[in-house]
């Protein structure tokens, strides 16, 4: 939400993350390093929806993109990024 800076996250179709390892949510914003913008991990039918980090200037945020990073998460993308949206006003 450009207002609050909530944002929710909608997933299907998408593996567990391997054992160790978890799913980070990356707000992007032009040609700027990616953000980290929450933790999630999906159920065994790899689907989840929830409200994920808030984002600071959400008005900023261009697309999002979801990497598979360490368990306790990453300052940056460091896995392989496996979804990249852009944002839905």
């Amino acid at each position: 939400d450009a207002g609050s800076g909530d944002s929710v996250i909608v997933v299907s179709g998408l593996a567990p993350a391997p054992e160790g390892r978890t799913y980070e949510l990356w707000a992007l914003r032009g040609d700027r390093p990616p953000e980290p913008a929450g933790l999630f991990a999906v159920g065994p039918e790899g689907s989840l929806a929830r409200r994920s980090a808030r984002v600071e200037r959400p008005g900023e945020v261009t697309a999002f993109a979801v990497s598979i990073e360490p368990a306790a998460g990453s300052p940056a993308p460091t896995g392989p990024i496996v979804l990249v949206g852009t944002v839905a006003g």
